[in-house]
């Protein structure tokens, strides 16, 4: 899987149709049902909710079972059964989550130019399945579209049995021939998307051996062939078989295929440059099964563009949105501590939590482009890391609540203790620049060098990083480097970087559970466009290492290779690595249920799409306080820490 980069969500919320000042049910004929609590007792015992309700009730009675179809028995096949639950069983369904985008996406699409985002990643993906999950909090996997597996004893050949059940939602099943043609169009070269082609392509294309079961056969071995494959979003072959990569890219832009997950977005609800609208589907297959038990609950998830993230925050306390925080643009420090200390959160009406857990911490900084000097010298990009001032801006603009960020896997245990620290240090910074050639300056005090001065370009694309910016701008302003600040809307941020033309740019890609060094560090990826290696890194020691690093099966093995390309890639400055927040912090209106944790044990703020609630005693006890202003409700503690105390008992397997 590739990162994400996480410069377009800001902000998610949730919550009902209109604001807390106002009713909060549904339009009449909106097509939204008010939530309603559960008028039985409702069972948190995992076995009183089957993996597969009405198993093979919508199998093809042409199948025989040895095939898939009905009365498929999964001898000699594997599967999972005894997991648990995800969701919070007590969940009600109905009601709108209501959000908001800093820009508008410039597509909704999963693959091709301009999709690596994380609004696809998180939001638009909901309208698809893969064969098989990942449980958030064993890492074990567990049934998906797929209902059984198998691996060959020497690793190269993978079999699923497709769920029967399983429909799009154009009601056509899923079948074999949904996952060849995923494959095929995943290694379109019309695709634009050198990332999937590179993954894929390990690969030999799916063999249908039935309806229901599909075979795929490794072209060489990578432990990460069966992770990939197993969670590749699957879409309709009846439909693909008249789109290419290049129709696809052009046609689906802003409309989607036909998937077969629990959301899907209608055409008519993208209204481009104001909003996109996520609807849940009333018919969806997987509705009773274990692992959707509890989750997918608003019937709406809406998400419109506003592009001041202060006009965002007075809009959250106005209640026109109800949550505010999420790993695109996080609730930030300032705002942690001194915006959010109002009347309604005094009252317990808007709660804070700073949430632990064990979401794999993803990459900040300014990426350097090292393919165009004077970024191309190491020199420089070290003494522009050496002059950002990290522990000023932590302890004045941060509030003391973040870490510096040394490691591209930071708080994990694929971090290396002995990345540089890259302490402020103007005086080395400036003997780097010296033995650059940038020894002499002019009339100005600038540092030039063959008589041109060092003038850099740095692109950002949220003004509450000015503050941040500024400062940085002025350190480099005092040892005679111009920095001009170019903030750009995200779309334009996007297109600037995927190819290539910027100097610097202030970006933030999100973390994974499973490191996949390839798809951000690999050479072959440095002069082609559309992919994460963004800087133009290269190193012939590291792409050796993830050709090992793809047949490690061994845990240890591969954390100690991840550890090594830590090191070299942060001994070579592609990045001016700034600082990670080791807290998810959230502020919402206090109308929601969420399971313990609030969110799920390796997941970030935006599972609340899945796994929140709108409760509804809490929302009406709410609307009494909003009508009171005396009143209050219970303050929950600012900080949660039931994944860490949890994971003490429960380390991961995996690790």
């Amino acid at each position: 899987m590739k990162k994400r980069l996480l410069i377009l969500i800001a902000g998610s919320s949730l919550a009902l149709a209109g604001g807390c000042g106002s009713t909060s049910g549904p339009a009449p004929d909106s097509g939204v049902s008010e939530p309603v609590a559960p008028s039985e007792p409702v069972s948190t015992n995992k076995a009183d909710y089957p993996v597969f309700p009405d198993a093979d009730a919508g199998a093809d009675p042409s199948v025989p079972a040895e095939q898939g179809g009905k009365g498929f028995t999964g001898k000699g096949w594997e599967t999972n059964t005894d997991f648990d639950l995800i969701g919070d069983p007590h969940a009600v369904k109905g009601g709108v989550f209501r959000n908001f985008v800093i820009d508008f996406p410039g597509t909704i699409r999963l693959y091709g130019p301009e999709a690596n985002t994380y609004f696809n990643g998180s939001v638009t993906a909901l309208a698809y399945e893969s064969l098989l999950g990942v449980h958030p909090t064993t890492l074990d996997y567990i049934p998906n579209l797929a209902t059984h597996w198998q691996v060959s004893p020497d690793k190269m050949t993978y079999r699923f049995r497709i769920n029967p059940n399983a429909r799009f939602s154009d009601g056509t099943p899923v079948t074999a021939d949904d996952v060849v043609a995923t494959y095929d169009l995943a290694l379109d070269k019309t695709l634009e998307d050198p990332m999937e082609s590179m993954t894929f392509a390990k690969l030999k294309r799916p063999v249908a051996e039935s309806k229901y079961i599909v075979r795929v056969e490794a072209k060489e071995l990578n432990w990460r062939n069966f992770l990939y494959f197993s969670g590749m979003p699957i879409f309709p072959a009846h439909i693909l078989k008249d789109v290419n990569g290049e129709k696809y890219n052009k046609e689906y832009n802003y409309k989607l295929l036909p998937g077969s997950g629990p959301y899907t977005i209608l055409e008519g609800d993208v209204k481009k440059g104001q909003s996109i609208t996520v609807r849940r589907r009333k018919d969806y297959w997987g509705e009773k099964a274990r692992a959707n038990i509890g989750s997918n609950n608003f019937d709406e998830l809406r998400f419109v563009v506003v592009r001041d993230e202060n006009l965002a925050l007075e809009m959250f306390k106005k209640g026109e949105l109800d949550e505010y925080g999420n790993p695109g643009n996080p609730l930030r420090a300032r705002q942690w501590a001194e915006d959010l200390n109002f009347d309604n959160v005094q009252r317990g009406l808007i709660q804070k939590r700073a949430v632990f857990n064990a979401n794999p911490q993803g990459t900040q900084g300014f990426a350097f482009n090292s393919l165009k000097p004077p970024l191309n010298d190491i020199r420089v990009r070290k003494a522009l890391t050496l002059l950002l001032d990290r522990p000023q801006i932590i302890e004045k603009l941060k509030f003391g609540l973040y870490k510096p960020l040394n490691s591209y896997f930071a708080d994990s245990p694929y971090e290396n203790p002995s990345n540089p620290k890259n302490d402020y240090d103007p005086q080395q910074a400036l003997k780097l620049l010296s033995d650059a050639g940038w020894n002499a300056r002019d009339g100005q005090g600038r540092l030039v060098k063959n008589g041109v001065p060092l003038q850099l370009e740095l692109l950002y694309d949220s003004k509450a990083s000015e503050p941040e910016l500024t400062i940085y701008q002025e350190d480099l302003r005092k040892v005679g480097i111009n920095i001009n600040l170019r903030l750009v809307t995200f779309e334009t941020q996007f297109q600037l970087i995927s190819n290539r033309n910027f100097q610097i740019a202030s970006l933030a890609w999100g973390g994974l559970i499973f490191p996949n060094p390839e798809t951000q560090w690999l050479s072959s990826l440095a002069d082609q466009n559309n992919n994460n290696n963004v800087t133009g890194f290269k190193n012939q020691r590291v792409d050796q290492i993830c050709a090992a690093y793809d047949k490690m099966f061994n845990v240890p093995e591969r954390i100690k290779a991840m550890r090594d390309i830590d090191k070299i890639v942060a001994d070579d400055y592609q990045y001016a690595l700034e600082w990670y927040d080791p807290a998810i912090r959230i502020a919402y209106w206090n109308k929601f249920g969420a399971p313990q944790g609030y969110f799920p044990r390796t997941a970030d703020a935006l599972s609340e799409l899945t796994t929140w609630w709108i409760d509804p005693a809490k929302d009406a006890a709410l609307q009494k306080a909003m009508r009171n202003s005396s009143a209050k409700l219970e303050v929950g503690s600012d900080e949660d820490h039931y994944w860490d105390e949890y994971g003490k008992t429960h380390p991961f397997a995996q690790q």
